[in-house]
């Protein structure tokens, strides 16, 4: 699955092209990504390269109709949007407005999120932090054999099957719909998964939540601190949060000592599943 990837873009209209920069093409290029703009005739005239799978492209068009037929023909699609067809309907993933609001990146991610590619978030000094994908579930449950991860935690599921469906349905409905969620650690050097950190949302609050749980084997390290300082950064940069919170059982004096570093302030008790939390909050 990873080894496939993304080769061409093929920017296909009827009658209007808009202009995409030259940084942009120039950027694609240098990455190894041709662009190419395509005037549409007829679907069955469009044809990639013989050696250019459908997979290996991504196709961006700005007619519902034709839109659809590449996505039902197996391409990876991106809807267009301009001022000339504003208020057309597209039942298609990501869509695209502004050629000049985006980077060479932003079509990387929208690739390899049709091709089930976990992303990769950001690299701290020791650690590679990216998304989870149904490739990780035997690792997730080496990371949970010691039983010391979950003591304020949630465990994974007994049934390894009910946590692969977990893993599926989490990618599409947070990764997907919000762009972030919990994460995995990896340590940069060995490759080992040693802990989760992220955001999610927990009902009745509206303030984004860190969490984080790392390796009983890697405690004391300064692990924790990297992963959550790194995160809550790139949450305010690249997510626009201007406040997160953190539960934390009353007993938990590690974590509660970490959000006390990172710059949170406790603010009220809450009883969750029975049992008594603080709920600290960090002003961004």
């Amino acid at each position: 699955m990873r080894s496939k990837l993304l080769r061409a873009i093929y920017y296909v209209t009827i009658d209007h092209f808009v202009p995409i920069p030259q940084e942009l093409i120039a950027d694609l290029s240098y990455h190894g990504i041709k662009i190419f703009q395509v005037p549409y005739h007829s679907i069955e005239k469009f044809l990639p390269p013989k050696n250019m799978t459908p997979q290996n492209c991504l196709i961006l068009c700005d007619v519902p109709e034709l839109a659809h037929a590449f996505l039902n023909a197996g391409y990876y699609v991106v809807a267009i949007f301009h001022r000339d067809n504003k208020d057309a309907h597209f039942s298609i993933r990501y869509a695209l407005e502004d050629f000049t609001e985006v980077d060479w990146h932003y079509f990387i991610k929208y690739w390899q999120r049709y091709a089930d590619i976990p992303w990769h978030v950001m690299d701290t000094e020791r650690c590679k932090i990216r998304e989870m994908c149904p490739d990780d579930l035997n690792d997730l449950y080496d990371l949970y054999k010691d039983k010391r991860i979950c003591q304020y935690t949630e465990d994974l599921f007994e049934n390894r099957m009910h946590e692969l469906d977990y893993i599926k349905d989490y990618v599409k409905n947070m990764y997907h719909f919000y762009g972030f969620g919990t994460w995995l650690i990896e340590d940069k050097f060995s490759g080992n998964l040693i802990g989760r950190v992220g955001f999610n949302y927990r009902p009745g609050f509206e303030d984004p939540e860190l969490g984080f749980v790392i390796d009983p084997k890697q405690w004391r390290r300064g692990y924790a601190y990297e992963t959550c300082s790194a995160v809550i950064e790139y949450g305010k940069k690249e997510h626009g949060f201007k406040r997160i919170h953190s539960f934390v059982r009353v007993e938990n004096e590690p974590s509660i000592a970490l959000l006390n570093k990172l710059g949170f302030r406790e603010c009220g008790r809450y009883t969750i599943n029975e049992q008594l939390h603080e709920r600290w909050v960090l002003e961004m």
